[in-house]
């Protein structure tokens, strides 16, 4: 009776390890990635516009919609990439874009979300003469506790310096904004790298196991 020879392989303790680390790595992985991007549908209204030049206003309240995803540990300057305009009732002339800062700069304070039209840049509006409509949404501590600080919109106008109303906070106007996360996000391209390498790691940890059991068969 003939007994087949066991072929044995060294057991690396590196390779045990591997499945183990690599799960580890992606779930950590994914949770960064979804982490660090947000994606939220944003709705804001303002009130008690004032003129800047005597006009009459012609749009009170002003109310709008949008969904914007980003990083927030990011700085963005006129980004239009990554929002999209749902609703808004008064005439933009031009794409929607944003900008933001996790520490401030000179479109905004530290964690200041400024929307507006891609014209003039997001966070102001052109006055002379106004040629396009346009506006700008100002949200103080996006990432914390969203509040409303102020809204500004032009209409065209051949005449420079006429059609600008804003609501001049906190003297008079009114305004309120919502801030609602969308779930589902969507894990960064490193991420799927990651995810990509791990299920190559566990692949070949199955092959291993499949080649020991038919040699010691």
């Amino acid at each position: 009776m003939q007994t087949k020879p066991v072929v044995s392989f060294p057991v690396n303790k590196s390779t045990l390890l591997l499945g183990p680390l690599v799960a580890g790595a992606i779930a950590l992985g994914v949770g960064a990635a979804n982490a660090a991007i947000v994606s939220d549908l944003v709705t804001f209204t303002a009130s008690g516009f004032t003129s800047a030049f005597g006009q009459t206003v012609p749009t009170d309240p002003v109310t709008g919609s949008f969904t914007i995803t980003f990083d927030p540990t990011q700085t963005y300057t006129d980004q239009q990439a990554g929002i999209t305009l749902n609703s808004l009732n008064i005439s933009l002339g031009s794409a929607l874009a944003f900008d933001y800062s996790p520490t401030g700069n000179t479109n905004g304070a530290a964690d200041e979300l400024v929307v507006g039209g891609a014209q003039d840049g997001a966070g102001s509006v052109y006055l002379s003469p106004t040629v396009y409509d346009d506006f700008y949404l100002h949200i103080l501590t996006y990432s914390s506790t969203p509040t409303f600080q102020q809204v500004g919109y032009t209409t065209s106008s051949d005449t420079p310096n006429s059609n600008y109303f804003f609501t001049d906070l906190p003297d008079s106007g009114a305004g309120s904004v919502t801030v609602t996360p969308i779930t589902g996000s969507t894990p960064e391209p490193a991420t799927w790298a990651m995810m990509l390498a791990g299920f190559a790691g566990l692949s070949f940890l199955g092959y291993r196991r499949t080649v020991n059991a038919r040699l010691a068969a």
